[in-house]
């Protein structure tokens, strides 16, 4: 991979990373984005994933992005966002930051038209519900998103993201998490991450018929 090198991200890299992100699962049915949103509606569905990325980069200091270029091609191909181990919110914080977003006014509005809503809000309380059961967040680090162009998957791009990032990890001798689809799970477990649980999503429930979406929970433990 003598063509590809990686770098921490910067702000003007966020919409090639929101063009990866987006590129990366548009097609995968094992994905639960493929379901969330409307294949028809591409500019609104990156304008709402860079709105994300963006206020992530700018507002969650325990988070950051790792992106890897193709300098042949001058082109972003991969990324990895990684979050740290940080103070949780306390009762008050939260309890601020829910009468901010009241305040603001409804957020499902600014999502694309055509988003199955309540899936998506099923699926991020099962993954903050899993979080809580075994993340540890003032020690543990967590995996929240790693995505390939697809013409750039099975290069290993992925593999030199996670192996950038795990070495930080391993010399801090902490243990890290994520979800990962089926087709990402045999990764994942040659990097040492363990399946520990597993979200499953009956998506008759959301209207698409006899499909059973599941994601699984992993976990890495500490490298001595």
């Amino acid at each position: 991979m003598s063509n590809f090198v990686l770098s921490p991200a910067t702000l003007p890299d966020l919409p090639g990373i929101a063009k990866v992100s987006r590129a990366a699962f548009k097609e995968s049915r094992h994905s639960v984005s493929y379901w969330m949103f409307p294949q028809d509606n591409e500019k609104a569905i990156y304008e709402w994933r860079l709105n994300g990325i963006t206020n992530i980069f700018k507002n969650l200091s325990c988070c950051s992005y790792t992106k890897l270029v193709d300098t042949t091609a001058d082109r972003i191909v991969a990324f990895a966002l990684w979050e740290a181990p940080h103070r949780p919110e306390t009762d008050e914080e939260k309890a601020k930051k829910e009468q901010e977003k009241k305040e603001k006014g409804d957020e499902d509005a600014e999502l694309p038209e055509g988003t199955n809503v309540q899936l998506m809000h099923d699926y991020d309380a099962e993954v903050e519900r899993m979080r809580a059961k075994y993340v540890d967040r003032e020690k543990d680090h967590i995996l929240r998103a790693i995505a390939t162009l697809p013409e750039y998957q099975g290069k290993g791009c992925a593999s030199k993201l996670l192996q950038s990032g795990l070495e930080k990890i391993d010399a801090e001798g902490a243990k890290s998490w994520l979800e990962a689809t089926p087709q990402g799970q045999p990764l994942y477990a040659k990097f040492d991450w363990k399946v520990v649980d597993e979200i499953v999503l009956d998506l008759e429930k959301y209207g698409y018929g006899e499909w059973v979406q599941r994601i699984t929970v992993m976990g890495r433990a500490a490298q001595t």
